[in-house]
């Protein structure tokens, strides 16, 4: 016999899980919303970052190409100076040759049977030497010049292929929400989630109203029975009876 007593409990129980479930709504949409703000507040944060790497990069690459027009404005002066030295050490080369053959034809004049000139000889002859060292030097440096300018077009062509990896990295790099999520991939999401909480608060409602139509309907039936079973006696000679119905 299902009674007051089942229809109150039966009621009490749905507003405790109608009251549950908007307590849990509650506390999703509140936890819901502050991830959210945290979500939102990381992407702009990502693409403030992403904006200045990309300028970062990008300011970086403007640098290397000054740089290297630099190296190979510098590359031009070396081997300007190294076609400078060479010729210098060439020129030197050749007075000293001019030297020792002024020497020897200065010593051997003979006037009147007198060599004046023959004293002279070895100052020509130190001039020379002087000269094929200066010779010798301005072909060291001729050479070294050749290897720093070797070296100034290595360094160019290296600092030319950073800057093209460079630009490669930023233009890959430029693009937005790449570090993030977009509005519109966040979007199913936030539509799946309150989708989640507006199907609970209707259980929650629901159940509440069920509680409140079970309490009504109990206090219309006051102590009445809903279902009514006849019991069955047996009497003294075996004769089953039936028994009356008496309300409850």
């Amino acid at each position: 016999m299902v009674g007051y007593r089942f229809l109150r409990g039966a009621a009490v129980a749905l507003w405790v899980y109608g009251l549950l479930g908007i307590v849990v709504v509650a506390g999703l949409l509140s936890v819901g919303l502050s991830t959210m703000q945290q979500v939102a507040s990381l992407q702009t944060t990502l693409e403030t970052e992403r904006t200045a790497l990309v300028q970062s990069v990008r300011s970086m690459s403007s640098i290397l190409q000054d740089t290297v027009s630099s190296t190979s404005d510098f590359q031009h002066s070396i081997d300007t100076a190294r076609g400078s030295a060479d010729q210098a050490s060439r020129l030197a080369n050749d007075s000293a040759g001019t030297f020792r053959n002024m020497g020897a034809s200065l010593t051997g004049l003979t006037i009147f049977g007198i060599q004046p000139l023959v004293g002279i000889q070895p100052d020509f002859d130190r001039s020379a030497d002087q000269l094929q060292q200066l010779a010798i030097s301005l072909g060291t440096t001729r050479d070294a010049l050749s290897q720093n300018g070797s070296d100034v077009g290595r360094v160019g062509s290296d600092l030319s292929r950073l800057k093209t990896q460079l630009d490669a990295l930023a233009t890959s790099l430029d693009q937005p929400g790449l570090f993030g999520f977009d509005a519109r991939s966040v979007l199913p999401l936030k539509i799946a989630y309150f989708g989640l909480c507006l199907l609970l608060t209707l259980q929650s409602a629901f159940s509440i109203v069920a509680g409140v139509v079970l309490f009504r309907v109990q206090r219309t039936l006051g102590a009445e029975s809903l279902l009514v079973r006849n019991p069955k006696t047996a009497t003294t000679n075996g004769v089953v009876e039936a028994g009356r119905v008496r309300a409850s």
